[in-house]
């Protein structure tokens, strides 16, 4: 029987949902901490993360939304490696919070700051999951094993990439067919022509679109995704319904986004791995022979690389 993470084919998911999400800076430094992790320290892989998440009791798993179960797989793996314990966390969160909590100003949201870069009077009390990562932080930089600097540096790595790095590696390929030839035979080496580094993907695989065929990306078990191509993932991609229906309705799902894709067309649904990360290559739109590079990347979106869209016309 499939575990709860895995979504694939369920039938309880609802509508996708479409609501662009703004990442906090919390949930920047967990993703970053995740990162660092796994360059760094011997004491984290991905599958050992993938096991504590997909570990997870149903209802917890179900309660918690996505980097609130990265904290508690965080957690888990640095306890079960001896870096820290459960309780030393416990009193660096009471400790911080003794020293960061004030009081709230009119018109403030707590998640929308950055609190250790906030003048006093505009701290605000952290909600429990940034208080708890930031709890590890400050334990892995008083030991030396992560600093916040190096913190620091990884999410302003991650906040440089955007999809505007896809949108060049699809129009050079459209313009380009030699590139484009390059690009289908060794894909990270094709974009590091564009000076894009893809080395922390193991494999990284360009799937084309035709007037006949039509690719379309999930990750049914968590959410991989191109990060170092496209940053990091909306919502949408990491939502439990659109990890359910892309597999057994993608031309529901499709619609859902906008696009109705003639009866004609083949809807090939390709499943994300650890280990592989794939890239839509969507077909150059019509009467674009003229444009240059520059004009054709401004044709392609996030979601045409991820195969729930078309390009603009």
């Amino acid at each position: 029987m499939a575990k709860v993470h895995d979504r694939g084919g369920r039938q309880d998911a609802g509508p996708i949902p479409m609501a662009e999400h703004h990442y906090t800076l919390w949930e920047k430094r967990t993703h970053a901490l995740s990162n660092l992790l796994r360059r760094k320290m011997d004491l984290y892989k991905v599958d050992e993360k993938r096991r504590t998440l997909e570990s997870m009791e149903p209802a917890q798993y179900e309660s918690l939304r996505y980097y609130e179960r990265w904290v508690v797989a965080t957690e888990s793996l640095l306890v079960e490696k001896g870096a820290m314990t459960s309780q030393e966390i416990d009193r660096e969160q009471r400790e911080r919070a003794r020293v960061h909590t004030v009081p709230v100003p009119a018109g403030h949201a707590a998640e929308e700051h950055d609190h250790e870069h906030l003048p006093e009077d505009t701290r605000t009390e952290l909600n429990p999951w940034e208080a708890r990562i930031d709890a590890i932080l400050s334990l892995l930089d008083q030991r030396g094993l992560i600093t916040a600097d190096e913190i620091r540096r990884e999410v302003e790595a991650m906040d440089s990439r955007d999809p505007a790095q896809g949108a060049r590696i699809v129009a050079r390929a459209w313009a380009d067919p030699a590139f484009k030839s390059r690009l289908m035979a060794d894909a990270k080496a094709a974009v590091a022509e564009l000076g894009i580094d893809a080395s922390a993907l193991n494999h990284l695989v360009v799937l084309e679109n035709t007037e006949r065929l039509h690719h379309m990306i999930v990750c049914t078990l968590c959410s991989c995704y191109p990060t170092p191509i496209l940053g990091l993932p909306p919502d949408w991609y990491k939502s439990l319904a659109y990890r359910s229906r892309a597999v057994s309705e993608p031309r529901s799902v499709l619609r859902e986004f906008g696009l109705d894709l003639e009866p004609d067309v083949e809807v090939r649904v390709v499943d994300s791995t650890a280990d592989t990360r794939y890239l839509v290559l969507p077909v150059r739109p019509a009467g674009t022979e003229n444009l240059g590079e520059q004009e054709l990347a401004a044709l392609v979106t996030r979601d045409c690389m991820v195969g729930v869209a078309s390009p603009r016309a």
